[in-house]
C-alpha cells in the first residue's frame, strides 16, 4: 500500500457529499477500501474518515489530469515520490522526457567529475562545440594538443586551400616573415608579404603539405585557431576528447553542471537514464504535477485504482 495523502475533502466537493456524511477531513492518509467495489460504489478509507463514491464516475474524473492532480495532491513532492517508486524502470524513464534541461541536469550532480567528463565526451560533436563556444574558442584549446593532433588537422583532405591562404593576408608580416625564413631559409627575410603569398598559392600538392607540418608548434596552434575563425566548421575536424580539454581543466563541476543546462533534453535524458533507479526517482519528482496527472490518467489508470484501494 503506499501511503500517500489525499485530498478526500475535494472528491467530497465533487460530489456533492457533506464532510459530515463523508467523514472527510481536508486531507488524510490512505489506508484502504473496505469491501472493494460493490454494486458499482467504491468506498475509501482513510486514518480520518471515509467516502463512498460511484466507481464509474470516480473512473472518469480520474481521466481529467488537472482535477486527478488536486486528488492525488501532486502539488506535494512527497506525494509525487511516493508514486514514482511503485514505476518500473522501464516506465520510470518514460517520465524524463516531461523535464526541463534545469531539472534534468539536476541530476548531473550525482554523477564523479570524471563521470561528467564521460558525458561531455560522448555528447554529439555539434552538441559538444555549442557548450564549449560558451565559454572557450579553438585558441583556448591548443594549448592542449599534442603536435600529432595538430598534424591531423594539416594532413586533413577537408582544409581548405583558400581559407590557408586567407589566414596568411590577414598575418602581421613579422610572423609571415619569421615563418618563411624558418622555412625556406634567410633568403626569405627581405622578401614581402605578396612574394610570400605567391610561393605558398604556387606549391605543388606535396611540397604544400610539408610546408604546412614543418610549421613550429606555437605557429601551429595560432593556424589552427585562425582557421577556426575563418570557417567555424574546422572545429569538426578534431575529437571531442580534444575539444573538452579546456572545460574539464578550467570549469569547477558546478560550473559545468550549469554550463550542460544548455543542452536540449534529448541529450540529457540519456544521461540521466545511466544513474541508479532510486537516483532517478529522486530525478523525476521534479515533473510538473499537471503533467504527471496527464501521464498517469493516459498511461497508468489501473495504478492510480490500485494507490485508492490502497
Amino acid at each position: 500500500m503506499i501511503d500517500l495523502s489525499i485530498d478526500i475533502s475535494y472528491l467530497a466537493r465533487y460530489y456533492g457529499i457533506s464532510t459530515a456524511r463523508s467523514f472527510a477531513c481536508q486531507s488524510g492518509q490512505m489506508q484502504n477500501i473496505n469491501g472493494g467495489i460493490e454494486d458499482g460504489m467504491m468506498t475509501i478509507v482513510t486514518e480520518d474518515g471515509m467516502i463512498t463514491v460511484d466507481a464509474a464516475l470516480l473512473q472518469k474524473l480520474l481521466q481529467e489530469p488537472e482535477k486527478l492532480a488536486k486528488i492525488l495532491k501532486l502539488q506535494d513532492p512527497e506525494n509525487r515520490y511516493l508514486i514514482i517508486q511503485q514505476f518500473n524502470e522501464e516506465d520510470l524513464v518514460k517520465l524524463l522526457p516531461f523535464l526541463t534541461s534545469e531539472q534534468l541536469a539536476f541530476g548531473l550532480q550525482y554523477f564523479t567529475v570524471a563521470g561528467l567528463n564521460e558525458l561531455l565526451i560522448n555528447l554529439p560533436q555539434e552538441q559538444m562545440i555549442n557548450l564549449l563556444l560558451l565559454h572557450f574558442t579553438m585558441e583556448d584549446v591548443v594549448p592542449f594538443m599534442q603536435q600529432n593532433e595538430m598534424d591531423d588537422f594539416f594532413k586533413s583532405t577537408e582544409l581548405d586551400k583558400k581559407d590557408v591562404m586567407e589566414y596568411f593576408e590577414g598575418l602581421e608580416y613579422e610572423k609571415f616573415q619569421a615563418l618563411m625564413v624558418n622555412q625556406f631559409g634567410y633568403e626569405y627575410k627581405e622578401k614581402s608579404a605578396k612574394e610570400y603569398l605567391e610561393k605558398i598559392e604556387n606549391m605543388e600538392d606535396k611540397e604544400y603539405k610539408r610546408f604546412l607540418l614543418g610549421l613550429q608548434l606555437e605557429e601551429k596552434g595560432e593556424m589552427i585557431a585562425g582557421l577556426c575563425e575563418i570557417n567555424p566548421d574546422y572545429y569538426m575536424l578534431f575529437d571531442n576528447s580534444i575539444l573538452a580539454r579546456p572545460m574539464i581543466n578550467n570549469l569547477e563541476k558546478e560550473d559545468l553542471i550549469k554550463t550542460m543546462t544548455t543542452l536540449d533534453p534529448e541529450f540529457l535524458v540519456p544521461m540521466i537514464e545511466e544513474l541508479p533507479k532510486d537516483l532517478i526517482q529522486v530525478v523525476a519528482t521534479q515533473i510538473d504535477p499537471n503533467d504527471f496527472a496527464d501521464m498517469l490518467s493516459s498511461e497508468f489508470p489501473d495504478l492510480i485504482m490500485e494507490m485508492l484501494a490502497g
